[in-house]
């Protein structure tokens, strides 16, 4: 992951040179992940009980190709999601962070000056960290996984240099769902 994310800088720098004022942008956004696995699909306990709603958040860099098209690369922290459960007569409990790098083509439908539509599709390299306790035992497991992220949101620009959006993302291998506000800083 860490070659293609190098070998997209180094070309999209050079590309970019002569419009770089114009083409980059860098991006925060906050607001709400929910893990979309039963009890029994993060644990493998058929009675354990999720929490499967958490904060989540991105911190993307991105080159806009032209009006309708960009190149965006990505962090995400996807939520922590605790859960609990017993094995017998052992109550367990625990719980499972999740993050990801992605790297994603982004099309654009600018419906105005200001407004535009987008949606991505990319990939991605997601880990699920675990751990599980019980009042002798603590036990955590790390699983590192490559998929596909898409997406869809919109995007108000109240200047030329900065602008505020919604996106709803998914990460398919995490099968978390994030929704998403934030802001955009062209430079």
């Amino acid at each position: 992951m860490k070659k293609i994310v190098t070998a997209f800088a180094l070309v999209a720098g050079l590309a970019a040179a002569p419009a770089f004022a114009q083409s980059w942008y860098a991006g925060f956004g906050i607001g709400v992940g929910n893990l979309n696995k039963s009890g029994q699909d993060l644990t493998g306990l058929s009675n354990a009980s999720v929490d499967d709603s958490d904060t989540t958040y991105t911190v993307r860099l991105g080159y806009r190709v032209n009006k309708y098209f960009a190149i965006e690369g990505g962090y995400y922290d996807l939520g922590q999601y605790t859960f609990n459960g017993k094995v017998g007569n052992v109550d367990v409990s625990g719980s499972a962070k999740a993050k990801s790098w992605g790297l994603s083509a982004v099309g654009i439908a600018p419906l105005s000056d200001a407004f535009e539509l987008y949606g991505r599709l990319g990939i991605e390299q997601s880990e699920l960290k675990a751990n599980a306790n019980t009042a002798l035992l603590t036990a955590s497991e790390s699983d590192k996984q490559t998929g596909a992220t898409y997406g869809f949101g919109g995007r108000y620009l109240f200047t030329k240099q900065f602008g505020m959006f919604a996106e709803w993302m998914k990460n398919d291998k995490i099968n978390v769902d994030s929704y998403l506000i934030g802001v955009d800083f062209r430079f």
